[in-house]
């Protein structure tokens, strides 16, 4: 453990390092139980889509005659970050202006009549995320700064299956013409997950209320919206059924000491000894990613990712050097962030079989099953 770091140090540090992974977690919606195997697992969507760039793939595809888009695609992506500290925080991300790097894997379907420039929908799901890392500490970042923090989650299984389900997206787009490298253009797909509600409507946690501040650690622990201390406990949904209130993340913070001396992270039962920062966070979210790029052909579609994200967290149940904190304490520093447009690309690959293309099967009515089958084939996304 961190002996060092003194309480206010660590909850500012968890509250920074949560904020920074949720962030980085709402632009895709889901993600993978295991770091290792996000990290990896990801790898060949970040690359298939870097690679993406006016044909330079060699997919599969009979390119001739009009670009046809209607049918089901895979969506290969990597996004950047850039991550700043709020004037006057009480944490400072270090070192500073980090830019991170994130990848995830979805699901879309297109319908576009025959001889049509129109995409009359786009429905999509998200199927899993590759989670950048990000270092914080207490104070000034100065070279040779310690006693830093690595912010990680962790996914539990009941979450990863409630992405494809829960989080369908639908939208409209056009082309400027039916010839390859056309200009794509998607209107915003909004998802939501663990509320009925968007935008400004959505719940959220009432910090400046009385039973609800920085002193209040027992206020939001249980299994159940705290109806003196959320906004709308009614708006809330239950999308990964796990009898928690909204969505539920794992949240893991471990120091270097703690990685040496290979400590666990007891997310699902905080009040056990275990990594500096550990515990669940429940939440409400709404991302609406924006996609504009090129349609290679009728089998491939490239360009680049822009999104806004919205999040609150509703509840959590967190302890950091083995004492609880309050709700608000863990969300009252934010960080800022950016999503770098220019460096995020994604990558839209046939997977129907039409027109040449892989033909991977793909059933929208099994979201699920249809986004094990883009995991375990995504190296084929090149």
């Amino acid at each position: 453990m961190l002996e060092d770091l003194d309480m206010s140090k660590a909850i500012r540090s968890l509250s920074w390092l949560m904020t920074a992974s949720i962030a980085a977690w709402a632009l895709g919606a889901c993600g993978s139980s295991d770091s290792g195997a996000a990290a990896g697992g990801a790898a060949g969507a970040a690359g298939a889509a870097g690679g993406a760039g006016g044909g330079t793939t060699q997919l599969p595809c009979d390119s001739s005659g009009d670009v046809d888009l209607d049918g089901m695609f895979a969506l290969a992506a990597k996004f950047s970050f850039t991550f700043g500290s709020q004037p006057g925080g009480a944490v400072t991300i270090c070192p500073a202006d980090q830019t991170s790097e994130g990848s995830f894997l979805g699901l879309v379907r297109l319908h576009q009549q025959p001889g049509s420039t129109q995409i009359d929908s786009a429905e999509a799901v998200v199927c899993t995320l590759q989670l950048p890392i990000i270092s914080a500490g207490a104070g000034q970042c100065n070279p040779g700064t310690t006693n830093l923090v690595y912010a990680g989650l962790k996914f539990p299984q009941a979450l990863i299956d409630a992405c494809p389900r829960a989080t369908l997206a639908t939208t409209t787009g056009t082309l400027t013409s039916l010839q390859p490298g056309a200009t794509f253009d998607l209107q915003q797909l909004t998802f939501t997950i663990g509320t009925d509600k968007t935008g400004d409507q959505m719940p959220t946690w009432l910090m400046d209320k009385a039973g609800c501040g920085m002193a209040d650690v027992s206020a939001g622990r249980i299994a159940e919206c705290d109806p003196g201390c959320v906004s709308d406990c009614a708006s809330l949904v239950d999308d990964d059924q796990d009898g928690w209130p909204g969505v539920t993340v794992d949240v893991c913070g471990l120091t270097d000491d703690d990685k040496q001396q290979q400590v666990p992270c007891n997310a699902d039962e905080p009040n056990v000894p275990g990594a500096t920062i550990q515990g669940r966070a429940m939440m409400d979210m709404e991302v609406d990613p924006l996609l504009k790029g090129s349609a290679v052909s009728s089998c491939e579609v490239s360009g680049n990712l822009d999104a806004s994200i919205r999040y609150n967290v509703i509840g959590a149940d967190l302890y950091v050097t083995n004492a609880q904190i309050s709700v608000t304490s863990a969300i009252k520093s934010l960080p800022t962030y950016k999503v770098n447009a220019s460096q995020s690309r994604f990558l839209l690959v046939r997977i129907d079989g039409k027109h040449g293309s892989l033909d991977w099967s793909p059933d929208f009515n099994d979201a699920l099953g249809s986004c094990k089958t883009v995991i375990a084939r995504q190296n084929e996304l090149q």
